[in-house]
C-alpha cells in the first residue's frame, strides 16, 4: 500500500503507547503490547475506528520485552494476524537462562504497573517464531512505504519503522519523552551500538517521532535530536539502571557477548 495516505492512531496501553497506521484497505499495527493490551487493541478497533481486528494486515514486534511483544503470540491466534520482527528476535529469551530472564522481565513489567496502582499478572511466549524475518533496511511486507531499521543497544534485536514519504519516524524504546525530557531507554546493554544506532537516525529525514513511552516528537532536525543524547550512553548508571543490570544478565545474548568480550581480551591482553 506504498501510494496510499494512511492516518496514525494511538491507543493508550497498559505500559506503553501503540500506534495502528489505518489505510483504507487495511492496518498496520507498530508493536503489540503487553498480553492485556489485546482486549484494548479490539475495544480500539471496534469502537473508534468500526473496523473488524482482521483488518490489521501485518501486525511488527519492535523487541521482545513485555510491554512490545507480549500480545503477539494472541492476535495471531485469535485473528490470524501475520507478525513481523527482527529475524534474531527468539534469542532474546533462548535456552534455561533465557526462561529465567523472560519470568524476571514480566515480574518487572507488574511492577512498572503496581507503581501507579494497577497490577495485573504478565505472562506471554517467550518465542515469537515471526511469519516475517526482517533485516536492517528492508521494506515492510504489505506495507512498502515503510523501511526497518536496525537499532541494537537496548537489545540486540531492537528495530524502528521509518516512512520516508511522510517523514515519520516510529521509535518504540530507542528514547523515551518523560515530562518532555528525552532520555534512553532502560538499560542499555549495548552502549556502542546503541551509539551507532542513534547516528544512524541522525541521518533521517524527519518530521515527526512517535514513541512507545512519552508524547510524539517533532523535528526538523534529527542530527542535532538523536546527537544531543550521544552525551547519554556515557553517563555513570543511576540507582535504578543499575538495578535493571543487574536482574537483567541471564539473557544468553548478554552473557554471551560478555563471554566474547572477556575471551577477547585475553587473547589480546
Amino acid at each position: 500500500m506504498p501510494e496510499t495516505p494512511f492516518t496514525i492512531h494511538t491507543i493508550n496501553g497498559y505500559i506503553c503507547n501503540l500506534f495502528i497506521a489505518e489505510y483504507p484497505e487495511g492496518m498496520l499495527l507498530l508493536d503489540c503490547g503487553a498480553v492485556t493490551d489485546v482486549e484494548r487493541i479490539e475495544r480500539y478497533c471496534r469502537e473508534t475506528l468500526q473496523r473488524p481486528v482482521t483488518d490489521i494486515r501485518l501486525a511488527v514486534v519492535s523487541h521482545m520485552h513485555p510491554d512490545h511483544g507480549g500480545g503477539a503470540a494472541v492476535l495471531r491466534e485469535k485473528y490470524g494476524i501475520p507478525l513481523a520482527a527482527y529475524h534474531s528476535c527468539d534469542r532474546w529469551y533462548a535456552g534455561v537462562s533465557g526462561f529465567i530472564q523472560h519470568r524476571i522481565d514480566c515480574y518487572m513489567a507488574q511492577m512498572v504497573r503496581k507503581q501507579i496502582g494497577k497490577k495485573m499478572a504478565i505472562h506471554y511466549r517467550r518465542k515469537l517464531k515471526p511469519d516475517h524475518m526482517l533485516h536492517d533496511n528492508e521494506v515492510l511486507p504489505m506495507f512498502s512505504d515503510w523501511r526497518v531499521l536496525h537499532v541494537p543497544g537496548h537489545t540486540l534485536h531492537d528495530i524502528v519503522l521509518y516512512n520516508g514519504r511522510e517523514k515519520i519516524l516510529y521509535g518504540a524504546d530507542i528514547i523515551l519523552n518523560a515530562g518532555n525530557k528525552l532520555n534512553l531507554p532502560i538499560p542499555v546493554f549495548f552502549p556502542g551500538k546503541m551509539k551507532r544506532s542513534l547516528k544512524t537516525l541522525g541521518a533521517l529525514d524527519l518530521k515527526k517521532i512517535y514513541l512507545a513511552h512519552g508524547n510524539a516528537i517533532g523535528t526538523d532536525d534529527a542530527g542535532t535530536l538523536f546527537s544531543s543524547l550521544l552525551p547519554l550512553v556515557d553517563e555513570p548508571k543511576n540507582e535504578i539502571q543499575r538495578y535493571y543490570h543487574r536482574v537483567s544478565f541471564f539473557t544468553p545474548e548478554l552473557w554471551k557477548s560478555y563471554l566474547r568480550k572477556r575471551v577477547l581480551i585475553k587473547k589480546n591482553p
